[in-house]
């Protein structure tokens, strides 16, 4: 398998007034493709720094991130934009999605940010609907929609362009337990059956499982990585 995402020697600081907080210390992470990976973690160990900068919606302080081997911080603003609306995926905690839009015209929005003619992706659109199940619900909009419908619409969204990488930010943390399983079977089957690669960060234990490779975060620095297995039991991160 290639390797889609490299971390190499990832450092992030914030500079608040005279004191400095690092966040994250010496990253060193490689997915490849058709990997899911869950990173863990407590409340404030970085994990969302850490896939912000996967993802390119962040630069490291110092170290690389490439995706399918680019060096993001090579990349003009322009081209990291188009990078980051057309080669990859975000699905976060809250849906994002435009209240007064319908489900398909909220599924589109990347494809109006990026100036494409919504017409050439009609089949595209439909494909979407029938991903996450809601070719029905086409017309509605998100007031309409129960929280678990709102994020299938945002996971549509993050597939319109059909891109390799898809990047998870608490996706099921809104949602009760059973719409919350429901979505993770979906992810799975996004991650399995349309072979796109995932990078999720939860809290959740039964989510994590859903992976294939557990990335464990503590204080800024990855205190181990394995695979997952059937019945594996997940240890406090410490």
């Amino acid at each position: 398998m290639n390797n889609v995402i490299e971390a190499v020697k990832v450092n992030r600081s914030f500079v608040n007034g005279k004191e400095t907080a690092h966040v994250l210390k010496d990253i060193d992470l490689t997915v490849k493709e058709g990997e899911f990976i869950s990173i863990m973690g407590p409340s404030g160990s970085g994990k969302s720094t850490l896939l912000y900068l996967l993802g390119g919606l962040d630069m490291p302080t110092q170290g690389s991130v490439s995706i399918n081997g680019t060096d993001l911080s090579k990349l003009k603003d322009k081209k990291l934009c188009a990078m980051r609306n057309e080669q990859v995926g975000f699905v976060f905690q809250f849906y994002n999605l435009v209240p007064n839009l319908t489900v398909e015209d909220n599924i589109a929005l990347p494809l109006m940010i990026a100036g494409k003619k919504r017409s050439n992706y009609k089949e595209r659109l439909d494909w979407c609907l029938q991903v996450i199940g809601m070719e029905d619900k086409r017309k509605l909009t998100p007031r309409e929609l129960s929280g678990g419908q709102q994020q299938r619409v945002a996971i549509a969204r993050a597939l319109v362009f059909d891109p390799k990488i898809i990047f998870l930010d608490e996706p099921i943390g809104n949602l009760d337990t059973k719409t919350g399983i429901k979505l993770m079977e979906l992810f799975r089957e996004i991650n399995q059956k349309y072979n796109k690669t995932i990078v999720q960060v939860t809290h959740s234990e039964s989510a994590a499982m859903y992976g294939t490779k557990l990335v464990k975060l503590v204080d800024g620095e990855i205190t181990s990585i394995e695979e997952i297995t059937p019945g594996m039991q997940i240890s406090s991160a410490s």
